[in-house]
């Protein structure tokens, strides 16, 4: 919880930051549009904003300002937009050029602050005649967008970019792993072994990916594998209450052919897919952060490879015996509510 709560404060400072950029540009469009001047503490804000080299910026407000400003943001929204365009080219992965473009904020707002100043001084060649002020207002706006960008990539290299949970097929039921409840599978005639809807379950917190009570599920007399029930902000629950945050089957269960992973049927998978295939293509999934562990008899897939303190991590494991026939499938998601 301490983990989630901090990621949340972080963002927090990003949003702060992100409001008062918007405050700055939005008081010098009023000001500009009512032949005004900005508050004092904006001329403050610009004037603070420096590099190496100190400048003392014209406490200015006009409506040159506010071109200057639109500039800036003009090329800071098409750098974004180019990169964007860029990495989905690469990747033809909506989500993973989104979070590309993400954790590149910072490094694209140093662009754009470069090409900003690139394209002033062609200006100022164009218009020799024509006074050129450093506007202390344009500063401020440019010194929040710098500054929300190095927040925001941090924010995101961080917490990382939420992953699309992993869907579980047993029959015809649909299951989320990380968010079903105990209670819609009694709802579909699944027993627990040894367990009722109104069974306490506990959480001891002593395992950073088994969360809860392993139990064994069962429908009509026959099993289908073990499910991990947690309760789901608190240390203990009744069982109808708690949420399922892993899956297992073995690779010789009766069942494995009711079984799908986001609609893969795991009986017709073999040893040769895992080892020739990206694991990701084998289920089908495009997400925008993964990493995929392989050895000759064990492959992991992980999405949302950052720390889960924030967004959740779904891992798709899949174990072998040397002999190439399935030891056993999982689906588990990690989070650290649960740890």
């Amino acid at each position: 919880m301490f983990f989630l709560l901090s990621d949340l404060f972080f963002g927090f400072i990003v949003l702060m930051f992100t409001a008062l950029t918007v405050y700055i540009y939005l008081r010098l469009v009023i000001a500009v549009k009512t032949g005004t001047d900005v508050p004092k503490h904006i001329y403050q804000i610009g004037q603070g904003f420096q590099g190496r080299v100190h400048v003392n910026y014209d406490d200015i407000t006009n409506r040159e300002a506010l071109k200057l400003a639109n500039l800036f943001l003009f090329c800071f929204f098409t750098c974004n937009i180019i990169f964007f365009i860029a990495m989905y080219f690469k990747t033809h992965v909506l989500t993973s050029a989104l979070y590309a473009c993400f954790k590149s904020s910072f490094a694209i707002a140093i662009t754009s602050i470069f090409l900003n100043a690139f394209i002033k001084l062609l200006l100022l060649f164009i218009t020799k005649n024509k006074p050129m002020y450093l506007y202390s207002p344009v500063n401020a706006i440019i010194g929040g967008v710098f500054i929300t960008a190095f927040t925001f990539s941090l924010f995101i290299s961080l917490t990382g970019f939420p992953a699309e949970p992993v869907k579980l097929q047993i029959g015809t039921e649909n299951i989320i792993v990380g968010e079903t409840k105990a209670s819609q599978l009694l709802a579909c005639n699944f027993q627990f072994a040894d367990k009722t809807a109104e069974s306490n379950i506990v959480n001891k917190r002593n395992d950073h990916f088994y969360y809860g009570e392993l139990v064994e599920i069962f429908r009509n007399g026959k099993s289908y594998g073990f499910v991990s029930v947690t309760p789901k902000w608190k240390d203990s629950d009744k069982l109808k209450n708690c949420i399922i945050t892993y899956y297992e089957i073995s690779g010789d269960s009766a069942q494995l052919s009711a079984v799908k992973f986001n609609n893969q049927d795991l009986s017709k998978l073999q040893l040769q897919d895992f080892r020739t295939k990206h694991l990701k293509d084998i289920f089908a999934l495009h997400p925008a952060d993964y990493e995929e562990i392989k050895n000759d008899t064990l492959f992991i897939l992980k999405l949302q490879t950052n720390d889960y303190g924030l967004w959740k991590r779904y891992r798709i494991e899949s174990y072998f015996y040397p002999d190439g026939t399935p030891s056993r499938y999982g689906i588990r998601v990690q989070h650290t509510i649960w740890e």
